[in-house]
């Protein structure tokens, strides 16, 4: 985490990851509200929105800091956090062993999501992992209904994720009462639906599928969405062609290929034995039930979803970060998986380093066949052109419909 926190503030620009420019943009959007200097165009919206809290997060740090130097301390603020919510919940389980502390990272924290951008979505696998440490120890109703707020307003993926553990931790264990702290959670999502579908379900727009539902093609990528969950950073140049190639090398990059299917076959295969677990004691019966609840639905999400591209992946990210915390680790399965994640760590970290300062690098493909260089790719340069519009100050993008700005551009 220190490592990759160096990268990040050595660095001109904040991270080049897909969506993250966008949120930076809306941060300074936001920074212009709180200072009472709003920029034509973008009219905050007028119900609670569950995507805010990096945008509010960068707008605050933006009164202190560049745009630039805000957009970067973001980043590493989550670094930290991901790595209270690892000593947390290991903490919460008396779990000694040394490979889930040298694996979660790579898996959870460091992997496509993060290159992605989706960085509100992370944050909050960071709090469900906190929220299920509180439930263990027995918070009070007020401590979990305050965290669920702010799961709500993190992002609703991870918030819905968060009330369906407490759900179940509920059922299982009969300490009903819990239940009370989820009620202003619920209430906030029953105002921003009735309040989004009332004014035209506008957060949805600007998303269309690429493979129809229940297709071959549709079948192929669920399995992609699967496999390049658990580390696995292939990344690409606008072209379409490797950075990930051209900075490993044909053969290392391959073996990458080879290890993020091993090591998602052995997650999954470790995630399914919790259910010989589950009679250890309750939390283990309820950590197995939320694990296969969420394999299922994100089985059959579609790849748009209110507005929301590959929602399935995220759940199975929310479903890895509660599940392998309680995976046997001292088995031989453990110790694999928490070594294959040490190398994707340091060669993410590697290419990281490359992209981070040169995302505009040139990408390489040669005698691979194309599924594999396409297989969990991420094009950095997607949304730089927000970068550059705010060094030049001209405040005129199209944004994501799902934060708190409506956009009214003519």
């Amino acid at each position: 985490m220190l490592a990759y926190s160096w990268v990040i503030l050595t660095a001109k620009m904040p991270p080049p990851f897909v969506d993250y420019p966008d949120w930076v943009y809306q941060g300074v959007l936001f920074h212009g509200v709180l200072t009472g200097h709003p920029f034509a165009g973008y009219i905050l919206k007028s119900y609670p929105v569950p995507n805010s809290l990096t945008t509010v997060g960068l707008g605050l740090l933006d009164l202190l800091l560049p745009w630039q130097w805000a957009g970067k301390i973001w980043v590493v603020l989550y670094l930290a956090l991901a790595t209270f919510s690892i000593w947390i919940i290991l903490r919460a389980f008396n779990i000694r062993e040394w490979q889930p502390v040298v694996a979660l990272p790579a898996i959870l924290f460091l992997n496509l999501d993060f290159w992605y951008g989706h960085i509100s979505f992370e944050i909050g696998v960071c709090l469900v992992m906190v929220l299920l440490a509180m439930v263990k120890w027995n918070a009070p109703s007020i401590a979990i209904g305050a965290m669920l707020v702010l799961l709500f307003f993190t992002h609703m993926e991870a918030c819905a994720g968060a009330l369906l553990l407490l759900a179940i931790w509920c059922a299982i264990t009969r300490h009903w009462r819990k239940l009370w702290g989820s009620i202003p959670a619920i209430m906030l999502t029953i105002w921003y639906t009735i309040a989004r579908f009332s004014s035209g379900n506008a957060d949805a727009s600007g998303l269309t599928p690429d493979y129809p539902y229940g297709s071959p093609t549709f079948l192929i990528y669920k399995l992609n969405t699967f496999f390049k969950t658990f580390g696995y950073v292939n990344a690409h140049a606008q072209g379409g062609l490797s950075q990930s190639e051209e900075i490993f090398g044909k053969v290392l990059f391959l073996l990458l290929i080879g290890a993020s299917l091993i090591i998602a076959a052995l997650c999954l295969w470790q995630m399914l034995r919790l259910i010989g677990r589950a009679r250890i004691d309750s939390s283990y019966q309820v950590i197995a039930i939320f694990v296969l609840a969420l394999l299922t639905i994100s089985t059959g999400l579609p790849q748009i979803w209110l507005g929301v591209a590959d929602p399935g992946s995220r759940l199975l990210l929310l479903a890895a970060a509660i599940g392998l915390v309680v995976i046997e680790w001292r088995r031989t399965a453990g110790t694999a998986i928490a070594c294959l994640s040490v190398l994707f760590c340091v060669m993410n970290l590697w290419q990281f380093a490359r992209v981070e300062n040169n995302p505009q690098m040139k990408g390489r493909s040669r005698d691979i066949p194309s599924a594999l260089v396409k297989y969990g790719h991420v094009e950095p340069v997607t949304r730089l052109v927000y970068y550059e519009k705010l060094e030049r100050k001209e405040m005129d993008e199209p944004i994501f419909p799902t934060g708190v700005f409506r956009q009214n551009l003519k």
